[in-house]
């Protein structure tokens, strides 16, 4: 179904529930975390024209800021955030729908710097052969982002925050690409405190909460608001990448915010919110909905009340950030893009964090606001590996024909390109056959767990390897357990009829023959989306 752009005046809020905030301790916190159709519009590998969008002839700037697990469809996050709703929301466009791919941060992440699924990058976890940072940059994904295509071209470019889960085993490691580096190089980063950064080759310290100044999405606004200072002061454009934790999990509200307006809210209650009846989905999930249905009752709320603390200072970040481009002049020559790298279960379907191919987990907040862009909403089906060609388009950089995603330059302007996307691929490598590569996330502290041969203790830990299909009406899943290669089995939601995917389709004998027919057609997309590159995966 193609997409419709709707005046900015329809687009419909999103939650009304108010938030509050808590302190949800480090001690719950879990780290390992026929012939080919022609291109379609935007997609060519030669240069393009930076400038149908912009009003004038200077190449534009970019300020990327991806949230950490702000999932689109349950937490009213926009509640949290008003100068960026209307800094970057109400004065641009929203895609209302966006996906993550890989909904978990590492491949995610890989997917939004080169425009590549994670089989293409190697990334479908966060760590093992499968994932993390080492298979990233052993793959050569570094030399593939769109950060070095930049500032191969000209760009002066800066990372600050996060980057990817894994770059803590070397900590010292600056990749190519980048002018300017403050990653960060440890896991106590998602706490707010007592984290260091890798500043452009030389790690520095940063203390506890005596001094607030600490507090990481602060630092990360003050790194970002020096560098835009700096880099406006030069002859050539420049690409900001500044990466805070939140609202990942355990990162609290900043000191300032401790005491907000939201403080006696519990997290939404959507209807699968602890999914009564599970007797329909995969054997992981039936047997270990006890103890996932136990966690998230210990901190399901307390998590839900950081994360909608830990938005406000997200959201001053960006105003920081907007104010300081029009204080410069650059803000009319700025495209500002605001996305998270997957969303999160916040209890649906007795879940707590994502890795699921459930719409909690895959789908996310996009805006985009800069010169030229359409104000409102969009429906085309977009994601994660859209971002990398959107940026080069716009810079007038060639696209690389490998990258699997689509510039969104044409919907930014308001066009409805004659041929776009009406699916997509979704894909997670799991913890693998003996756990190792799993994140460990929802056990319930100290209690034990009983496995056996048909119930393994990974089941409650993570979620197995899956592939799925995600259409504009239904999301297809095979499960493949441990082993990441036999289908075990199978999951059908018709999402025109079912969008909480309450009733997999696939559960009965009799729902299966009814649904044999389309399982195949689903089959067979998903077969070709699972190996494509490139081209093979824009047609």
């Amino acid at each position: 179904m193609p997409g419709r752009h709707r005046p900015l005046g329809t687009r419909a809020r999103i939650g009304t529930a108010s938030l509050l905030v808590a302190a949800l301790g480090a001690a719950v916190f879990a780290a390992a975390g026929g012939p080919e159709p022609s291109t379609p519009p935007g997609l060519s590998a030669t240069p393009l024209a930076a400038t149908p969008l912009a009003a004038d002839t200077q190449r534009p700037n970019f300020v990327f800021i991806p949230a950490d697990d702000l999932d689109a469809t349950t937490s009213p996050y926009w509640e949290a955030m008003p100068r960026t709703a209307a800094l970057i929301r109400d004065a641009g466009l929203t895609f209302t729908e966006s996906f993550a791919p890989t909904p978990i941060c590492c491949p995610a992440r890989g997917s939004l710097l080169t425009g590549k699924y994670g089989h293409n990058t190697g990334v479908l976890t966060n760590s093992g052969d499968e994932g993390g940072w080492a298979t990233f940059a052993a793959n050569g994904n570094e030399e593939r982002t769109f950060a070095k295509c930049l500032q191969d071209s000209g760009y002066n470019t800066a990372l600050v925050g996060k980057y990817m889960n894994g770059i803590e085993d070397v900590p010292d490691h600056v990749p190519p690409g980048w002018t300017e580096w403050y990653g960060s190089v440890d896991n106590f980063f998602y706490t707010g405190y007592n984290y260091a950064l890798n500043e452009n080759g030389t790690i520095v310290h940063y203390g506890g909460p005596s001094d607030p100044a600490n507090y990481s999405t602060d630092v990360v606004a003050a790194k970002s608001v020096d560098f835009l200072e700096r880099a406006a002061a030069k002859d050539e454009p420049f690409m900001l990448y500044a990466a805070s934790t939140a609202p990942h999990l355990p990162l609290p509200p900043a000191p300032r915010d401790s005491n907000n307006p939201f403080t006696d809210d519990l997290a939404p209650r959507s209807p699968n919110y602890q999914e009564p009846d599970v007797s329909d989905k995969p054997a992981w999930l039936r047997t270990s909905a006890g103890v996932r249905s136990a966690q998230v009752n210990l901190i399901n709320d307390n998590d839900y009340r950081n994360r909608m603390g830990s938005l406000l200072a997200l959201d001053d970040m960006v105003g920081d950030i907007v104010t300081t481009l029009r204080d410069t002049g650059e803000l009319d020559h700025t495209y500002l893009v605001f996305t998270s790298d997957n969303g999160y279960n916040l209890g649906a379907h007795r879940l707590i964090h994502k890795m699921a191919p459930y719409e909690e987990s895959l789908r996310v907040p996009l805006v985009v606001a800069g010169p030229g862009v359409t104000r409102g909403t969009d429906d085309h089906m977009v994601a994660a590996i859209d971002i990398a060609p959107t940026f080069l388009e716009l810079a007038g950089v060639p696209v690389p024909a490998d990258v699997d995603g689509m510039s969104l330059a044409p919907l930014l302007r308001g066009q409805d390109p004659a041929q776009w996307r009406s699916d997509l691929l979704g894909q997670y490598s799991g913890p693998g056959g003996q756990g190792d590569d799993g994140i460990a996330a929802e056990q319930v502290p100290g209690q034990p767990i009983v496995a056996a041969a048909t119930d393994p203790v990974a089941h409650y830990l993570d979620i197995p390897a899956w592939s799925g299909l995600r259409t504009d009406r239904y999301t297809y899943v095979r499960w493949y357990d441990t082993d990441r290669t036999v289908v075990h089995e199978r999951e059908l939601y018709d999402l025109s009829n079912d969008p909480y995917e309450l009733t997999n389709l696939l559960a009965t004998p009799a729902g299966r023959a009814a649904n044999a027919e389309l399982v195949a057609r689903l089959d067979s997309r998903l077969d070709a989306l699972a190996t494509c590159a490139g081209a093979t995966c824009r047609t």
